[in-house]
């Protein structure tokens, strides 16, 4: 998750979208202080399942959509394909708007 986030911040700075340079130490360190809970990937074969089921050759957003039924919950995803997809099948997966 941590090289995910930097990625995405690394994005931002490249496009000179909502992050300025020179607050890139505070940036991070604000994402460091935000409560995170890391879970393991439990059951590798049900991720796999779900990312056939989607018909996805990537398993990261069916490792999130096999994490969600297993801590009994949904998944929120801004990604409205996966959304759509994930409902088509009966899977918990809601879709939040964006606020752009």
């Amino acid at each position: 998750m941590p090289y995910e986030v930097a990625n995405a911040v690394a994005g931002l700075l490249a496009t000179g979208t909502r992050i300025d340079p020179e607050d890139l130490e505070e940036v991070w360190r604000a994402i460091r202080r935000v409560p995170v809970t890391l879970h393991r990937l439990g059951d590798g074969p049900e991720a796999v399942r779900f990312a056939l089921q989607l018909e996805r050759r990537s398993v990261y957003d069916a490792a999130y959509i096999a994490l969600a039924q297993r801590l009994g919950t949904e998944l929120w995803t801004l990604d409205g394909p996966l959304a759509r997809n994930a409902a088509s099948h009966g899977l918990p997966v809601a879709l939040l708007e964006s606020e752009r």
